[in-house]
Formats: structure tokens, C-alpha cells, sequence
């Protein structure tokens, strides 16, 4: 009799885990990272490895409004540095919860806001540790944030904001408010956003364009914090399983710049090999970044 209960139990618990509609699904990587500052500036090689899984849980209701949430097995959406934890739910971290239907999508949690989402970033080079070596920064949002985006035809219109409040008593001198448009079709994109904070603006332009077997992409920012223009390029050429990778960007105001080679193979199966070498020009003096390894989705 306790067999068949157990039995009973297993079952009705895996059949409203199907109805609910509950994913899993994730990435990890392994592999050396060279760091040239490292070890008193004669440089060090060090193991580096993560692993990530995430859930997804989605549904639908009668009317046929689609909503769903999302989070990291690394961190479940709660910011923990509050006395108690983030009981209030007004910081999150790696965790988002949205509704969506024919007025658009409509999220909040950790989301980076619509300059983030639209124009993005130019390709990096590597299997992770050094892949944001390329990346010029976003003013962003603080958590919890708010997105909205909306798609007709070939443009996407996104608007967001970061946290207007924070419960918990601290200081508010950070909101942020953001909006972007973006065109793309299956050969070129071009994007638009603006960002908005207390104590900065910043006007940022994205584009990309596949030609072939490359595929190219550009970002230009322009910030008030920054005397200067900042600006990125990058190249991706595809030869079968191949995929070779270079870019160059230019921080501006700081007179730093990052160039970049790399390469990845497609093994199969959600697999890839991939490493980068990244030099650093900077006043403060030169650097050089380089990993290989392996990655991993499922």
C-alpha cells in the first residue's frame, strides 16, 4: 500500500510538473586563462571553470496572455546583503519574471534595460573569462528593474527603467530610466538608445551587417561622464564549423584600447573549443589577456 501511494504521489507530482511547463537548460565552461599583470607583471596561467543551470518556468492564461519566469541555480533572484535577506523583493539578482500578449512583453528583475537589449555589444573573443574584454559599458539599471519591449514588422521599440526606491531605507541617488528602437532584418541591423541617470547621460548607436560568410557589427557611445567618443568594431567569419573572430575597441576618455583574435569549433551536440588573445594599450601600461578551453550548452 505505501508502494502505490509513493507511486501515486510520483506520478501526480510529474504530471503537474508537465503541465506547468517547466524548463531546464544551461552552460558551463573549463579551460586556462593567461593574465599578463599577474605574478608581479611577468604574467600568470590559472584554471578557470563555471557551471550555470537555469530555470524556466512559462504558462498561459484563458485570454491567452503568455507569462513566465525565469532564474540561475548560481544566485535564485534574492540579493542577500540586506539584513534578512532581500525579503521585500526590491533587489534581484539573475532572476526575471514577465507577462506578455499583443501589447508587447512587459518584464521586471534583472534586466539591463533597452539600450542593453537593442543595440548591444560588438563579438568577443575566447571561451569565456576574457569574452567582455570588447564590451563598452551600459549606464544600466538597478535591481529590480523594469523592461517593456514591442515588435511590429522589422522594428523593435524597448523602454525600461531601474529601481525608483529602495525599501529597505538606503539612499536613492541612482534611478535610471532608458528607451531604444531597433530595425534588423535577416542581413542588417541598426539601433538607437538612450540612457538616463542622476548623475549621467549617455546616447549609444549599433549596427551589424552579414555579408556572406562574415558577419560585421559596430557601436559607437557617446557619454557625459567621458570627455571622449567611445567606440567598437568587430569581425566574424564563418569557414564551416569554424568561426574566426577579431575586434577593436576604444574606450575614449582613459586613452585605453583592447584588440582581439579568436577562433571557436563547433564539435556537435552543444560543444565548442574556443581561445582569444586580447592586448591592452593603456597609460597605465600594456596588458595581455589570453584562455582557451571548452564550452558547453544544454
Amino acid at each position: 500500500m505505501k508502494k502505490l501511494l509513493l507511486a501515486t504521489s510520483a506520478l501526480t507530482l510529474m504530471a503537474g510538473a508537465a503541465s506547468a511547463e517547466v524548463a531546464l537548460s544551461g552552460s558551463a565552461r573549463m579551460g586556462l586563462v593567461y593574465n599578463g599583470t599577474l605574478n608581479a607583471g611577468s604574467g600568470e596561467t590559472f584554471f578557470s571553470s563555471r557551471v550555470r543551470i537555469v530555470f524556466t518556468a512559462s504558462g498561459e492564461t484563458d485570454s491567452g496572455l503568455s507569462f513566465g519566469a525565469s532564474m540561475r541555480a548560481d544566485q535564485q533572484g534574492g540579493n542577500n546583503n540586506d539584513a534578512g535577506g532581500d525579503q521585500d523583493g526590491d533587489s534581484n539578482g539573475d532572476s526575471t519574471v514577465f507577462i506578455s500578449g499583443a501589447f508587447g512583453k512587459l518584464t521586471m528583475g534583472d534586466v539591463g534595460g533597452a539600450a542593453d537589449a537593442l543595440v548591444g555589444q560588438v563579438s568577443g573573443v575566447g571561451y569565456g573569462p576574457n569574452d567582455d574584454l570588447q564590451e563598452i559599458g551600459f549606464i544600466g539599471t538597478t535591481k529590480t528593474a523594469v523592461y517593456y519591449e514591442y515588435s511590429t514588422g522589422g522594428f523593435t521599440f524597448g523602454l525600461g527603467a531601474g529601481q525608483l526606491y529602495n525599501v529597505d531605507g538606503a539612499a536613492d541617488t541612482a534611478d535610471e530610466m532608458n528607451i531604444a528602437v531597433k530595425y534588423a532584418t535577416d542581413a542588417y541591423s541598426v539601433a538607437l538608445g538612450y540612457e538616463t541617470s542622476d548623475t549621467d547621460d549617455a546616447l549609444h548607436l549599433g549596427a551589424s551587417a552579414t555579408l556572406g560568410s562574415a558577419t560585421l557589427k559596430a557601436r559607437v557611445t557617446d557619454r557625459d561622464t567621458e570627455a571622449d567618443t567611445q567606440w567598437a568594431v568587430s569581425v566574424d567569419y564563418a569557414i564551416s564549423a569554424t568561426t574566426l573572430t577579431a575586434f577593436y575597441t576604444d574606450f575614449g576618455d582613459n586613452d585605453t584600447q583592447h584588440y582581439g583574435i579568436g577562433a571557436a569549433y563547433d564539435l556537435g551536440g552543444g560543444a565548442s573549443v574556443a581561445g582569444g588573445i586580447v592586448q591592452q594599450n593603456a597609460p597605465a601600461g600594456d596588458n595581455t589577456f589570453a584562455d582557451v578551453g571548452l564550452k558547453f550548452s544544454f
